[in-house]
């Protein structure tokens, strides 16, 4: 996991898709962590994301560095609440936007059974599981 990690921080911002009842959604996100091989990314529980995601647990994330790129095929599932703090704490930017005076909170996906394309411009060069 620690390739997919190492992509997407270089990447800064990445693409995270959904699916609204039979219409594909598509948004930048930049949280994306790993904890001991485990990856998880977040996104604000008050957005339709989130709401999407709850319906239909799964996503796909898609970023391009260098003139290569990734899809991570998953499904998001909340993580429990031992990992919301070790974000919060990893992003303390976060706290500045989800807190008790905004009212706002942050929900944090544990992405499994998922797979990992690398690719080049030419497509596909290996898939691995996520």
């Amino acid at each position: 996991m620690k390739e997919v990690t190492e992509f997407l921080k270089k990447a800064g911002v990445f693409y995270l898709g959904t699916v609204d009842g039979d219409q594909p959604e598509v948004r930048p996100i930049g949280v994306f962590q790993e904890y001991d091989g485990r990856v998880f990314t977040a996104v604000g529980q008050h957005k339709k994301v989130y709401a999407q995601i709850m319906k239909n647990p799964k996503i796909v994330i898609c970023a391009m560095h260098d003139n290569r790129w990734i899809r991570v095929r998953a499904k998001a599932v909340p993580a429990e609440q031992a990992i919301v703090d070790r974000v919060f704490a990893d992003n303390p930017f976060l706290s500045t936007i989800y807190n008790e005076k905004s009212g706002l909170k942050l929900g944090v996906l544990e992405l499994t059974d998922g797979e990992v394309e690398y690719c080049s411009i030419m497509g596909p060069d290996r898939t691995e599981k996520l």
